[in-house]
């Protein structure tokens, strides 16, 4: 190690275990990063996340459990341990909390997963090795009071208070995919700083003299890093053989959808297990023209055969007119705007009013007819009796004057 200035051992081991205590100070902060972080989180902000990691004070309690873990005083890892598991639980319930109360107000939050929520949920070695890297560099800065100024970078490399938030959104979504990969995170970057701190605690010499050597203890620290390090290295194995696969199909539909239809495209494509244990594939594609049985047996056909595995095809097709270029161009294209036709009112004419008239003909060889107007009573040859003869000619139509 350089020669830089070190505290007394025993005043460097009282100040390592002052700082884990659960005290007040330690609450507020572990409340506030957490309101932070699970902020950061779901408005997908990483400049607000890291600014939270700066906050939480959970990287104490570890390096003192690192400590405690080289022998000393039964007592002491007590309190380390119970201000870890207070913060532990605090930040999950209080990330909860905030996203339950977003999700119920009306602003659309958490509809998608944000992606600064997706990156805790998929660790892989690097994680640990970043963890071990980081744990280990945080607990020379301890030692070395020069190399405190390292300790912020550490808290944003190891990530502990992001992980731990990610843990409360998912369990507020109810997706076991999200508070799980998140809490295999956290494990390992605990793990993974305890052992790396303990170790370069023992190089450094910072332990309590006691009769038996620290290093079975070491040995069985180190257990959980071995774990999950294999646990991790399967994990990304499977998941980079899954990112083939799909990259795999989607190359197959494509170009079986374009070799079909060739003014078609492949919008996307996802798959799932059957429960037969088949491959259940979805391709959502558009096309030119209506696709037919035969067209989507061909299309699960060709998959099958690339991907050497039993296919279940869900074809979704959505048509697309493709025109032709015009050349030339039409000069004046106008849309004819439809004109209101006037519909027909009907109109109600008044009927005339019949009048009472008489008309008195002739006995046969009569050349004149009588008119009886209103007010003429009487028989013939009576009194008040207003008589006209006409006498009936045959004359050529003429001209009216």
């Amino acid at each position: 190690m350089p020669n830089h200035a070190v505290l007394p051992k025993g005043r460097l081991r009282a100040e390592i275990f002052r700082s884990a205590r659960p005290d007040l100070r330690f609450r507020l902060l572990v409340w506030f990063s957490c309101v932070i972080a699970t902020l950061g989180l779901i408005a997908d902000s990483p400049a607000v996340v890291i600014g939270s990691m700066l906050v939480a004070p959970l990287l104490g309690p570890i390096m003192a459990l690192g400590l405690a873990l080289l022998g000393g005083a039964r007592k002491e890892p007590l309190p380390p341990l119970w201000a870890l598991a207070e913060g532990v639980v605090a930040a999950i319930v209080l990330s909860y909390v905030i996203a339950e109360l977003l999700r119920a107000s009306p602003f659309a939050v958490l509809e998608t997963l944000p992606g600064e929520v997706q990156a805790r949920t998929r660790p892989n070695p690097l994680d640990l090795g970043i963890a071990l890297a980081g744990g280990a560099i945080g607990a020379y800065g301890l030692v070395r009071m020069r190399a405190a100024d390292a300790l912020p970078g550490v808290a944003i490399a190891t990530a502990l208070m992001p992980p731990l938030c990610t843990v409360g959104i998912g369990l507020s979504l109810g997706d076991r995919g999200v508070w799980g990969g998140a809490m295999l995170l956290f494990a390992t970057n605990l793990s993974a700083i305890l052992t790396a701190a303990a170790v370069v605690f023992l190089l450094s010499g910072v332990r309590h003299k006691t009769p038996t050597h620290p290093g079975p203890r070491l040995v069985l620290g180190a257990i959980p890093v071995v774990v999950l390090g294999v646990a991790l290295a399967g994990l990304t194995t499977r998941a980079v053989q899954e990112a083939r696969e799909e990259d795999q199909l989607a190359a197959a539909a494509r170009e079986a959808v374009v070799n079909l239809f060739p003014g078609g495209s492949v919008e996307r494509v996802s798959r799932t297990s059957g429960d037969d244990g088949s491959l259940r594939v979805r391709v959502e594609a558009q096309v030119d023209r209506e696709p037919t049985i035969t067209d989507a047996e061909t299309i699960q056909a060709y998959i099958a055969q690339q991907t050497g595995k039993r296919v279940q095809l869900v074809l979704v097709t959505t048509p697309v007119l493709v025109l032709d270029p015009l050349n030339p161009p039409p000069p004046d294209v106008r849309l004819l705007t439809p004109t209101p036709t006037p519909t027909a009112t009907p109109t109600r004419t008044p009927t005339p009013t019949p009048t009472a008239t008489s008309t008195r003909t002739g006995t046969p060889g009569a050349t004149s007819s009588e008119l009886r107007t209103p007010g003429s009573g009487g028989a013939a040859g009576e009194p008040g009796r207003n008589a006209s003869a006409t006498p009936t000619k045959s004359s050529t139509p003429g001209p009216t004057p």
